[in-house]
């Protein structure tokens, strides 16, 4: 008797063990309605604005339904890599998580529209591309990915933070800088005749430390979170990308949402992702005034953009080949940068 009292205690504390592993955990309220706790998984820093663009749906979801859905919050990595937490929601242990369009472009080539240089020249207009048709129809592609896309966050434009002043094309050749491994990215340095040095962010304060590499191409968000300016004293505000985050949903868990909460989702991550590129945006004006007196670095300017329009036809003719949607998304870019 004893032991079988000691096999069903071991198989009841599995059971509840793998319950916790569950996304999408549904319990009873205390009035009897279903309540859905959602894990919600990211990369950056709990400070950076992508932790707090999440953070804000989540409070906003439990005030509008009355504390019926509630979030569960992992920023900093807690749950693996990029492609780590895209498995999990595919599998549907973690339920919602914000996935860089640099990673996003391993599962499809179609995302490598986000990353085609100076697309945009102001954070809201890269709000008003985000929710464009040409950038929304993207997430379709993810055919072999068990998720649906709700939209794109900003982490700020790309800024190059160095050892040494960078203000012409030229001052690139032979130039040692740390990019993530995307090849649309590498093709962009390649061809200015840099020397792309891809690494984890992790690595990065150690290797300007000790010269491994001169400089670091990063998202305005990294500049100040990732304490890189304590190496790094120059800083060119290039805004040669804009670097965001697709939010995707596990594809099994929208389908189980009622249409009214799928609505109700779709219409929070509207709303609190353009507070997050009016937010970027105020801090990267922020940077740009404080920068010097408050992190210590000296601001350079490009001082001609004309002389990376070769490079940006390269990769626009490379690229343009290998997908149908590059040219209607380059399009709807050009037409929200001059309009």
């Amino acid at each position: 008797m004893k032991k079988l009292i000691g096999v069903l205690l071991v198989t009841i504390l599995m059971l509840l063990g793998c319950s916790n592993d569950e996304g999408g955990k549904q319990t009873d309220s205390s009035e009897g309605s279903k309540t859905i706790t959602l894990k919600m998984g990211n990369i950056t820093k709990e400070t950076a604005q992508l932790s707090k663009t999440f953070v804000a749906i989540g409070e906003e979801l439990e005030k509008r339904t009355n504390g019926r859905i509630k979030a569960q919050y992992f920023p900093a990595g807690q749950l693996g890599n990029e492609a780590d937490m895209l498995q999990q929601v595919n599998t549907g242990s973690l339920d919602l998580a914000m996935i860089t369009t640099a990673q996003l472009s391993s599962s499809s080539d179609a995302f490598s529209s986000w990353l085609m240089p100076f697309l945009v020249d102001t954070q809201m207009q890269g709000y008003e591309l985000a929710i464009s048709e040409e950038s929304m129809s993207l997430f379709d592609t993810l055919v072999n990915e068990n998720v649906v896309g709700l939209g794109y966050a900003s982490s700020g434009f790309r800024y190059l933070l160095s050892t040494t002043p960078i203000t012409e094309a030229t001052d690139f050749k032979g130039y040692k800088i740390r990019t993530t491994p995307s090849p649309t990215i590498l093709d962009f340095w390649n061809d200015l005749g840099a020397a792309p040095t891809p690494m984890p962010l992790t690595e990065v304060y150690t290797s300007l430390q000790t010269g491994v590499i001169k400089g670091v191409d990063i998202d305005s968000e990294g500049v100040v979170s990732e304490n890189l300016t304590e190496i790094a004293k120059d800083l060119t505000p290039s805004k040669h990308m804009l670097w965001v985050a697709g939010i995707l949903i596990n594809k099994d868990l929208w389908n189980s949402l009622s249409e009214e909460d799928q609505l109700l989702l779709q219409e929070i991550v509207t709303e609190k992702t353009k507070e997050n590129f009016e937010l970027v945006e105020k801090n990267e004006q922020q940077l740009l005034n404080e920068g010097e007196e408050k992190y210590g670095v000296t601001i350079h300017q490009l001082t001609d953009l004309e002389q990376f329009s070769d490079t940006v036809q390269m990769l626009h003719k490379k690229w343009g080949g290998n997908y149908p949607q590059l040219e209607n998304f380059l399009q709807k870019a050009e037409d929200i940068r001059t309009k």
